[in-house]
């Protein structure tokens, strides 16, 4: 069987993407090949213009991430990361991708947290999913103690992996209801934010 050169297994990426209407088509598909190869972009642009070759079931392998993402799977989703101000996410079904303006939201609630006078000033982030917005307070307010509530079972999941992960002490997770959460924190909490879904 003749080698596939990553330039043309590209060029079906970008053309099937395109087709699908994907937004960013290159982007996607350099990343998706890269995910493949265990690489990054960079790598994968050079190894075009070196006119690499890539291996049947890498190829095999390309097309059907290609297809989930024409299907308008996440690209996060498919790749397993998500990046998140100074940290990457892991994310997958039953987690939304933070979004962008994600970090905005948190940024409001940094600056809150670290204008309180308190020693140890507490928040909580409810809905938490990921886990993006208590983490980004717990590791850049680290005098806070910050804790994350999330019903979902399956999103509670994600956010204990990227709790574990930061190795931020000062963040508890919680898996429940918000309305009854916190019951233990009532009248000590400097900091409330929530970012909930806002599609089904």
């Amino acid at each position: 069987m003749t080698p596939t050169m990553i330039r043309a297994l590209r060029e079906r990426a970008v053309a099937s993407l395109t087709a699908a209407g994907v937004p960013d088509p290159e982007v996607d598909a350099e990343l998706l090949i890269g995910q493949v190869l265990g690489v990054g972009r960079g790598e994968v642009q050079a190894k075009i213009a070196m006119d690499a070759v890539v291996s049947p079931d890498a190829v095999a392998e390309v097309s059907t991430l290609v297809v989930r993402r024409a299907a308008r799977e996440p690209l996060q989703h498919i790749i397993g990361r998500a990046p998140f101000r100074n940290i990457e996410l892991s994310v997958g079904r039953g987690v939304f991708v933070p979004r962008p303006e994600t970090e905005q939201v948190a940024q409001f609630a940094i600056d809150a947290l670290r204008s309180v006078a308190e020693p140890v000033p507490i928040a909580v982030d409810l809905g938490t999913g990921s886990g993006a917005i208590a983490i980004a307070l717990a590791t850049e307010v680290p005098h806070s103690s910050v804790f994350a509530v999330e019903i979902s079972p399956e999103a509670h999941e994600w956010a204990a992996r990227n709790i574990a992960a930061t190795g931020a002490e000062n963040l508890e997770l919680r898996l429940g209801d918000l309305a009854d959460a916190f019951q233990d924190l009532n009248g000590q909490v400097a900091v409330v934010i929530s970012n909930p879904p806002y599609i089904p």
